[in-house]
């Protein structure tokens, strides 16, 4: 049985796991996971999780726009890093701490799990996908036909 989140809600189904992608380095603090099931039934279920280490102090402007929830300091994560901007003693009585940021599609066919996964150059107007979507797509790929098929080949109109 998988559990993915979405939100708050919770989705919980028997399938099998398609593929994994992280953007996650050495060095980072912040980065995006994404999974990919397909269920026993048949549907696909994109999941991506943004994931931050980062703390703020109560002044800090992102802990009123993120709606940041106060944290004891003696409770904060060992491998949680201070804020760039409001850098917050880590011996503060109270902090906090980014949440991660968990993102679920349920889909019947194969098609809106690329299209979830296109971002679009605002600029330019030009859709690309991202190579911890390519990663994705690929390890995928060679777990479900369907998948493959939509990804190998696009028909452009």
């Amino acid at each position: 049985m998988f559990e993915v989140k979405d939100g708050s809600r919770t989705l919980q189904f028997s399938g099998q796991l398609l593929g994994e992608s992280s953007s996650k380095r050495y060095d980072s603090f912040r980065w995006i996971e994404f999974k990919l099931y397909r269920t026993e039934n048949g549907s696909y279920i994109l999941s991506r999780i943004g994931i931050s280490l980062v703390f703020h102090a109560a002044t800090c402007s992102l802990v009123k726009r993120y709606g940041l929830s106060e944290l004891k300091s003696a409770q904060l994560a060992d491998e949680a890093i201070p804020c760039v901007e409001c850098r917050p003693d880590r011996n503060m009585p109270l902090l906090f701490p980014e949440q991660d940021r968990t993102w679920a599609q349920v889909s019947d066919d194969p098609e809106p799990v690329l299209d979830a996964l296109y971002k679009f150059d605002p600029d330019g107007g030009a859709r690309y996908l991202t190579k911890v979507a390519q990663r994705l797509l690929e390890q995928a790929s060679n777990a479900d036909s369907e998948i493959e098929r939509i990804y190998r080949v696009e028909m452009i109109p």
